[in-house]
């Protein structure tokens, strides 16, 4: 067996592996955050609007960002000392999907509401943004995934 069935338990010993794992989770977090809230900024119809502590500033969207980063962190260890790999991916699926829904409803929003203008209905525009979204999501995730589930560090 290989993958998921072999790994057990992760983040027990934080040698350098794991650190580098954690720094890589926290890195993608942290980029797809800061997008989020600094295109969150730039649209004025988006929902994280509502809330200046995420979106006043570069200063406020990159301490809020960092914070959450480390909250999902602080997450991913605590899931993989007690339950394993496939809670720890759960857990990062789980924020991935979140993120994936708000860039939907921006995009379908902002780029796609101006790149279709009014040919499509508004419901069909969010449903490509969906599909669109939910790839990108996915490819996210797989490479979180191999992140995870490697071994060393380096290619081979």
């Amino acid at each position: 067996m290989s993958g998921i069935e072999t790994t057990g338990y992760v983040f027990g010993d934080i040698d350098h592996l794991a650190r580098a794992k954690l720094v890589l989770v926290f890195g993608l977090h942290l980029v797809a955050l800061l997008v989020l809230f600094r295109g969150a900024a730039a649209q004025k119809s988006s929902f994280l609007t509502k809330y200046a502590m995420l979106t006043a500033s570069w200063l406020n969207s990159i301490m809020s960002a960092a914070i959450l980063s480390l909250a999902v962190c602080v997450a991913t260890v605590l899931a993989g000392r007690y339950s394993g790999m496939t809670t720890v991916l759960i857990v990062n699926a789980a924020v991935i999907t979140l993120y994936v829904i708000e860039f939907s409803v921006m995009l379908s929003r902002g780029f796609f509401k101006r790149l279709l203008d009014d040919a499509l209905q508004p419901e069909i525009r969010t449903f490509i943004c969906f599909i669109v979204m939910v790839n990108a999501g996915y490819f996210t995730l797989m490479f979180l995934k191999d992140i995870l589930l490697s071994d060393n560090l380096g290619m081979r």
